[in-house]
């Protein structure tokens, strides 16, 4: 390499296609990623981030295209393959177990010691090094179920540095966080990055990109439509290349069809939690009104107990106390068929590529 030429970027995918059946993933996108940098991966749901993650976290293989790490072409046919070339992905829904200890998630199938007993000193002292780096609270004997969301990031944190990563990808890092849990989280991201290592930050709260990040790529039907310095661009023009369109010309928001007519009324709704289930979320005391013509939503973070008051609702779990009333009147819903037949529907997330 020459004095004048640039050294490469840590990571360059080029021209990746993934096709599914009736779907066209991603075509022929190009995404880089620089040392030390942390790098904005934006998208509307759908717009093929998560495809290109997996095929990144060898999770999944591309039909077509080539990618690079540090120079050199690199084909990964597993995540243990993506994990030991220094990749780490951190998912939205951490992959921890709940009834373990902290140092051994950190440490899971590669714990020191030999093939017949682990040494629990080393694995001890090696995860307590880990989270003072990170700032995590914690002693390393701590079951992760005791620990609240933030904490549990920062364990997956810990395990992705203990496999000595060159590159973090974190998937919706800030969603369950609060607003002191999420400056801390990127107190740690600004520290890796002076250690050298890269983020790849995945966001729907764009107002973070401008607070953290140092570039973005943006995705629009499986295509890349942008990349650049946050710096050199507004919330305007990220909004405008995610969503393909000037935001004036986005649809304006519909008058309210409530009728003030009550459809759903929730009353005291409550669920103990279970001696035989001591993970289980408790309600309590919850009540709403949802009108005819209204969409009603319901907020709060990981473990709130939003999904399981739909569940309640919809006889999927048991309630102790409380009453629902449909149209004024009250209803016994004990089951699923219960609630389908007052006209109740349950459906699940949709997963996106």
């Amino acid at each position: 390499m020459s004095d004048t030429e640039a050294p490469p970027p840590l990571l360059r995918m080029t021209g990746i296609s993934k096709s599914f059946p009736g779907v066209r993933a991603l075509d022929a996108v190009d995404f880089e990623v620089g040392e030390a940098g942390i790098h904005a991966f934006l998208g509307e749901n759908g717009a093929g981030k998560s495809t290109l993650l997996k095929i990144l976290s060898g999770a999944q293989a591309p039909d077509s295209g080539t990618i690079e790490l540090g120079g050199k072409t690199i084909s990964f046919t597993s995540p243990q393959e993506a994990q030991a070339n220094g990749i780490a992905t951190i998912y939205q829904e951490f992959t921890l177990a709940p009834d373990m200890t902290i140092a051994e998630n950190v440490f899971i199938g590669r714990e020191p010691g030999s093939k017949l007993f682990i040494n629990r000193k080393q694995l001890e002292a090696q995860t307590s090094a880990l989270s003072k780096r990170i700032g995590l609270e914690r002693k390393p004997d701590a079951l992760v179920r005791d620990l609240s969301v933030a904490e549990q990031q920062m364990v997956e944190i810990a395990r992705a540095l203990s496999m000595q990563s060159r590159l973090i990808v974190m998937d919706e890092p800030t969603s369950a966080l609060s607003r002191t849990e999420v400056e801390k989280l990127f107190e740690i991201i600004r520290a890796l990055k002076r250690e050298g290592i890269s983020t790849i930050f995945v966001t729907h709260r764009l107002e973070e990109v401008f607070e953290i990040c140092d570039c973005y790529t943006v995705l629009r039907d499986g295509r890349h439509v942008g990349t650049g310095s946050v710096a050199d661009v507004t919330l305007d023009q990220i909004i405008r290349l995610m969503v393909g369109r000037e935001l004036g010309l986005l649809a304006p928001r519909e008058e309210s069809y409530a009728t003030g007519e009550v459809a759903l009324a929730v009353k005291s709704l409550t669920r103990r939690r279970k001696a035989s289930d001591a993970s289980a979320i408790e309600l309590h005391d919850v009540s709403f009104n949802v009108q005819k013509g209204e969409i009603l939503g319901l907020a709060g973070l990981v473990g709130a107990g939003r999904t399981e008051t739909a569940r309640a609702i919809f006889g999927a779990d048991t309630i102790d106390q409380g009453r629902i009333l449909i149209d004024g009147q009250p209803v016994a819903i004990t089951s699923p068929a219960d609630a389908i037949a007052q006209g109740i529907q349950f459906f699940v997330e949709c997963i996106s590529v």
